[in-house]
């Protein structure tokens, strides 16, 4: 039997009792804490500081005064390993809020237990352990300190979650930066709501499983003041009825540590994770509400946003302006460049992020600060009044997570840029990054793509353009018998690595910049610095340093040995995992070069210089060159790398491992001097 429409002056309530269990295979057993649970380490990771024993949650719908509602439990052991690791023992459980209601935990158990004097002792959580923080203008945050929390403690906590929003059904993550021996999630969801299921991440679960069964419920009336009783259900009446639900059950053993390495946009983007989207409510007695939206129906609701497409067409303001701004520019193109100049140099970007402004394009120019929206909406407005085809941009940067294209979710996305389109070519704009060039946007938003917003042409767009990162470095050198070093070292940059060093000039002095190019060279000491071309983005960064650097090269009685790169160059390998579960990102191409000159001192000859290598990784994906040679008393040596492919993927990972494993070493040999 279906839910019928139920009459406006009666209150309904509601109870569900399960028909059939989720499932008959193993579940796991909190059994009671023994002292042989302080002495069995589930984990085989040695570096772990702490390790879930067991994390399990439930999730399911109940109906009251105000509709159907969500009640999501949680139950979870954690063994603490090292004091390093009590920083897990600090429970964070988010909570939605609107301007009428809002989330609330109805109930929190949680103790600590300690092993002292082969005793067990228990200390309980108490109200004073737990406060409430409001973390932004949707969300709360419930913390819970775990009390009397040190090495070798094993906490364990349970508690309820009462929602409103059904929209906002739990997610769950199932690995995080500890190892965790049993995760587990079970949803049940009654016919009546459809969710999109959007699952993440590189680990198979040991349970996915997906049954039907059906809910009883009992409905109870209640007249209100003032309702006749001449309705075929009489006050005090209840009824039972039966719906048909889905249980979901997902279970992951033995999650190693999410460890990130370089070259990652955020480890959100790839931890094993379950997200539900809610798409379609259907409503005994209505018809289907789609809840999810459509790329369509995005567009059309951006578009109309005040806050967002109804703000570029108001760039009225500045029209009286726009012939002097670009009055130097012949072309289009360079009368784009010179808008984008002007409102780059102009604005000051205040660090906040979104894809709504906060004020309309008048204020914020007047202002000269802003969001990044505020500012990048206002580049959209000026160039569409100066006659451009020029569209905002949404897009999600690389620490807030990969948007997926099959899920219209305006929540996915967290920044927006500008568009302009010339000839038939796309011009990627973002005014809120002083240092980078027109048509190439800063590296936080090299993330996939992004989509384009627009009445007349919307769709995706290849965020990684022309963007790449170009190093060049001279070294010319004087070898002096006692083993040190003098001379000279100029680095050339542009592109994505010359947009972050003039990012990091500007804000920090010249002391401090100087001490970070020392860093890792503790004895090295700059007598002079330049640097040139700063704001002249148009030609790389040129950086100069003379250089002093003692005992570089060990002397050992006739014979001198000098590492082949003299101190420059990679140190370690960058991927040091044994197995990594997500992808490298790149972000962009790379070009590194080094090429390092160094002058033998009198009376010393080269006793053994390495040979030359070449290491490439499939599909030209990667090269690396080293060349070595002496002539006349000069050592030069040529160091290589190129990285073409940007994203590589798991399984690609040992090779481009071992790939930077082999540069390492080479870097790493000695040219042997011998006195003559």
């Amino acid at each position: 039997m279906k839910i019928k429409f139920l009459p406006t002056s009666l209150i309904v309530f509601l109870c569900f009792y399960s028909v059939v269990s989720f499932s008959q295979q193993k579940e796991f057993e909190f059994e009671k804490i023994n002292i042989g649970d302080f002495k069995n380490i589930l984990t085989k990771d040695s570096s772990a500081v702490a390790e879930v024993i067991a994390d399990v949650g439930h999730t399911r719908f109940e109906y009251g005064p105000k509709g159907f509602y969500l009640i999501f439990e949680r139950k979870t052991r954690i063994h603490i390993l090292k004091q390093e690791g009590t920083s897990h023992a600090t429970i964070e459980i988010p909570l939605y809020k609107s301007k009428n209601d809002k989330e609330q935990v109805a109930s929190f158990k949680g103790y600590t237990y300690n092993l002292e004097n082969n005793e067990i002792v228990k200390t309980k959580v108490k109200s004073e352990d737990m406060f409430l923080q409001e973390q932004s203008e949707n969300w709360n945050v419930q913390k819970i300190a775990m009390p009397a929390v040190k090495a070798n403690s094993i906490i364990e906590f349970n508690y309820e979650v009462h929602s409103d929003f059904t929209f906002n059904l739990q997610s769950w993550t199932f690995q995080t930066d500890i190892p965790i021996n049993w995760s587990e999630y079970n949803v049940k969801i009654p016919e009546y709501f459809v969710y999109k299921t959007i699952s993440q991440g590189y680990l198979p679960f040991a349970i996915n499983e997906k049954t039907r069964s059906q809910q009883n419920f009992s409905v109870h009336y209640e007249s209100q003041l003032g309702v006749g009783l001449n309705s075929e259900r009489q006050p005090g009446h209840t009824e039972m009825y039966k719906v048909d639900a889905d249980n979901y059950r997902w279970v992951s053993t033995d999650v190693p540590a999410m460890k990130p390495e370089p070259f990652i946009t955020t480890t959100d983007n790839y931890i094993s994770k379950i997200e539900f989207e809610l798409s379609v409510v259907k409503m005994p007695g209505e018809l289907d509400r789609t809840v999810m939206d459509t790329w369509e129906t995005l567009n059309t609701k951006l578009l109309e946003n005040e806050s967002f497409g109804v703000l570029v067409k108001k760039g009225g303001f500045i029209s009286d302006r726009l012939p002097a701004i670009t009055e130097k520019a012949t072309t289009s193109v360079e009368k784009a460049n010179a808008i984008y100049d002007h409102v780059k140099y102009r604005m000051k970007w205040n660090g906040d992020n979104g894809v709504f402004a906060n004020n309309n394009p008048k204020k914020v120019y007047e202002e000269r600060t802003g969001s990044s929206a505020d500012i990048n909406l206002l580049l959209v407005a000026i160039l569409k009044e100066a006659g451009f085809n020029a569209e905002p941009v949404i897009l999600s940067t690389r620490s807030h997570g990969l948007v997926q294209e099959i899920y219209p979710l305006l929540s996915k996305f967290n920044y927006v840029v500008a568009l302009v389109r010339i000839d038939g070519e796309n011009f990627l704009l973002d005014a809120s990054s002083k240092y980078v060039p027109f048509n190439t946007l800063p590296e936080r938003c090299l993330n996939g793509k992004g989509r384009i917003v627009s009445k007349t042409f919307p769709g995706w767009v290849s965020l990684l353009n022309k963007e790449n990162k170009n190093s060049y470095t001279v070294v010319d050198l004087n070898l002096a018998e006692d083993g040190s070093l003098k001379g000279k070292c100029t680095v050339s940059s542009s592109g994505l690595d010359a947009n972050s060093r003039r990012n990091t000039f500007a804000n920090k002095n010249e002391k401090e910049y100087i001490e970070d190019f020392t860093s890792g060279h503790q004895n090295w000491s700059v007598a002079e610095f330049h640097i040139s071309n700063v704001d002249t983005l148009s030609r790389p960064l040129t950086e100069e340093y003379t250089l002093d650097i003692p005992d570089e090269a060990q002397v050992a009685g006739d014979k001198m040995y000098l590492n082949i790169m003299a101190g420059f160059g990679e140190k370690t390998n960058p991927f040091k995992l044994e197995k990594r579960l997500y992808p490298v990102d790149f972000s962009s191409p790379v070009k590194d070069n080094y090429i390092i000159k160094i002058n033998i001192p009198e009376g010393w000859v080269v006793e053994e210089l390495p040979k030359m290598a070449s290491v490439t990784l499939p599909d030209n994906a990667g090269l690396y060159k080293c060349i070595l040679e002496e002539k006349d008393g000069i050592i030069q040596v040529l160091s290589s790398l190129r990285i073409n492919k940007t994203f590589f993927l798991p399984d690609e990972y040992e090779q481009l491992k071992e790939f930077f494993r082999l540069m390492v070493v080479k870097q790493a040999e000695q040219i042997v001097l011998k006195k003559a």
